[in-house]
């Protein structure tokens, strides 16, 4: 349907995936506009391309478009979307979008609930350390990229696969790899049986064809797949590729990789915390299945040190005495994993600000939030990121902060004003300590604020 004449318009161009989408589309010569409520670090990346940006949705933006992208956060009364369907111009969604961009390539699909984007930027230094060029989509800042994404000219594409609405049903990759599967976007799913389902659906989708690697160690990926004749399997115990002999050190880690028992390379890396393990290892599975060059295998996982807002490390506050870091953790897991290892660095505090993301995923997991915190010394809760959703769930921030002080057994309490709360942490912070700041929202610009004080 396409060709290079084609003008395609993206509505929620800023998003992290819209915005390597449009980039790549201008980079193979389409003609390309995009709108957004507002600018972002993604959206001004893309003011060095030749491509038309609008700041606010108007039925006018779309004119002379032949091919409409959407994410699933529009809402179906977005101007825009009511004027393409009123000339009859065709409507695709993200992911379908993406889908056409890889129909050419091999693609390496990386799904599961934590870890998508460092496992795909992980195997994205991999394959560039080798010289194989591969195209790539990564949800988030990638410093070996400058950016989110890549259109190599390899026969590779590597990208995350976005379970939050099931549209990553569309993609039919060559190598499967699914990291862990734990309930997310109760704003789409009923429940885990559902959310497992959509998994199963899409390793199933193409099983002739594709080679799925799962986590072993992850209990409901091994209900789902232990039995699958055509799969291997990770695990940090026994399995198909499996770690051995891990030592951890602060900021570092290691450990031996073996393949079916043998001993095939030692891997250092340069960033923290076991859920790093099971990303690198999931990546060198892959870079063993595809016969990638050991060498280059080794020295990428040990030059990479993460993408950004994972273990972000911002800069250091009073007089370099005090460590901020800013994280993407937003799922009860992934805020009890990153506070886990954390809790390994002997710092002398670990202060913590979080900020909830979407009410839907703070509602369901209000409980289960309550108990994420065991490793802080210190959380200050603030305001829910909507990410566009309704408040409609009437959540209390200063019960659930009560809750957090309960069963974390930590002191916590509910601040609205991030002015507030770096001015009162500002005034606790001690040598020896270190300040998270949370979330998948907004939060990222208070920990840009310690830092503007310092200049």
């Amino acid at each position: 349907m396409l060709n290079k004449n084609s003008h395609i318009h993206l509505i929620g161009i800023g998003g992290v995936s819209m915005s390597g989408i449009a980039e790549i589309l201008a980079e193979r010569g389409y003609n390309v506009s995009g709108s957004d409520l507002q600018e972002s670090k993604y959206f001004n990346l893309l003011k060095k391309h030749k491509i038309k940006l609008y700041l606010g949705h108007q039925a006018d933006n779309i004119l002379g478009a032949d091919l409409i992208v959407k994410t699933s956060a529009i809402p179906t009364n977005n101007p825009e979307l009511k004027a393409a369907r009123k000339k009859g111009i065709k409507i695709v969604k993200r992911a379908e979008m993406l889908a056409y961009l890889m129909k050419d390539k091999k693609t390496i699909a990386v799904a599961g609930t934590h870890g998508k984007t460092t496992v795909t930027a992980m195997l994205a230094a991999i394959f560039k350390e080798a010289k194989k060029d591969p195209a790539v989509m990564v949800g988030g800042y990638l410093k070996e990229l400058k950016g989110n994404i890549a259109d190599g000219e390899g026969e590779y594409f590597i990208t995350e696969a976005d379970e939050s609405d099931g549209s990553f049903l569309y993609f039919e990759p060559d190598i499967l790899l699914l990291n862990n599967l734990e309930l997310d976007h109760p704003d789409f799913y009923k429940n885990l049986a559902e959310f497992m389902n959509i998994f199963e659906r899409f390793a199933n989708k193409n099983d002739k064809e594709a080679f799925l690697l799962y986590n072993k160690d992850d209990q409901n990926l091994n209900n789902l797949f232990a039995s699958r004749k055509k799969s291997s399997s990770f695990s940090l115990n026994q399995a198909n590729f499996s770690a051995k002999n891990i030592q951890y050190n602060n900021f570092e880690s290691s450990f031996e990789l073996y393949y079916l028992d043998q001993f095939v390379i030692k891997i250092e890396l340069s960033v923290p915390g076991e859920y790093n393990l099971y990303n690198a290892l999931a990546a060198a599975a892959v870079s063993l299945k595809l016969n990638i060059d050991l060498t280059a295998l080794k020295s990428a996982l040990k030059k990479f040190s993460g993408v950004g807002r994972r273990f972000d490390f911002k800069g250091k506050l009073l007089e370099g005495k005090v460590d901020l870091v800013d994280d993407y953790a937003h799922h009860p897991t992934e805020v009890k994993e990153l506070l886990k290892t954390v809790k390994n660095m002997n710092y002398s505090n670990i202060r913590v600000v979080f900020q909830p993301h979407r009410y839907s995923r703070t509602k369901r997991f209000l409980n289960d939030f309550s108990y994420s915190f065991l490793n802080a010394n210190q959380v200050y809760l603030t305001d829910i990121f909507s990410a566009s959703e309704q408040n409609k769930y009437k959540i209390s921030l200063n019960d659930f902060a009560a809750e957090i002080s309960k069963n974390s057994q930590v002191d916590c309490h509910y601040y609205s004003d991030f002015n507030e709360i770096k001015n009162k942490l500002l005034k606790e912070v001690k040598p020896g300590d270190i300040i998270l700041t949370v979330g998948a929202g907004n939060i990222t610009e208070l920990a840009e604020s310690f830092l503007a004080g310092l200049n």
